[in-house]
């Protein structure tokens, strides 16, 4: 069945809703989804949820997003597991866990190359949105991309940077920064960086008032 859809179709099905099966897509594409058994149309607003038969594709288009991966990466199967293999790379996420070494601008140039080639196998060529194997290692993806960027992470010794980690909401990150004077201002970069390279970014402040922006992938 998903060998018949199109690229903006399997990523609606891919980026649903995890608990609630939701599309958040345009009508053509859902009408779509419609057409193939995949979706329903529910309630007054419109919405459009996956039907069983649409779940089934979602895992089978998980599977091979994640099989594609592992082949890109020459990496074992990897199961549950949402970060790479000991001695495989790792996106510093600012937690200082990562050490900086002189060959890291050229590890992480490769593995955004690497990553962008997964996006282009599974989306028909199209790079601008997450790939389903990012959407199941949102921390690490997000990381990535801020990496490549030029973003600098924190570090012990350097009192301004990103933060990645996880959202209480499914399927979403959180990115603070380590120095309160220039984070609003910071965030507002990253945000800004985080649109052209496939996820969108809102910034919220917790109960301190401090700012952090909730990340999750684009769809389109």
């Amino acid at each position: 069945m998903s060998k018949g859809l199109t690229a903006a179709q399997r990523r609606a099905v891919t980026g649903s809703d995890p608990s609630t099966g939701r599309v958040a897509a345009g009508a053509v594409v859902c009408t779509g989804l419609v057409a193939a058994g995949l979706a329903v149309r529910h309630g007054r607003a419109g919405q459009h949820y996956l039907t069983p038969e649409g779940r089934r594709v979602r895992a089978e288009l998980a599977e091979r997003d994640a099989r594609v991966a592992r082949e890109a990466a020459g990496g074992p199967a990897q199961g549950g597991r949402t970060e790479p293999e000991r001695g495989q790379f790792v996106a510093d996420d600012g937690s200082g866990t990562v050490r900086t070494t002189a060959a890291r601008p050229g590890e992480v140039a490769a593995a955004w190359e690497g990553l962008l080639q997964i996006r282009a196998v599974l989306g028909d060529g199209a790079v601008e949105v997450p790939a389903g194997w990012e959407r199941e290692r949102p921390v690490h993806a997000v990381a990535l991309a801020l990496e490549a960027a030029g973003v600098p992470p924190h570090r012990a010794e350097r009192p301004s940077g990103y933060r990645v980690g996880p959202s209480d909401h499914p399927g979403l990150v959180e990115v603070t920064w380590s120095d309160a004077g220039s984070g609003p201002a910071s965030l507002a970069r990253v945000a800004a960086l985080l649109g052209p390279l496939g996820w969108q970014a809102t910034e919220h402040h917790a109960r301190g008032g401090a700012p952090f922006l909730l990340v999750s992938p684009r769809h389109t």
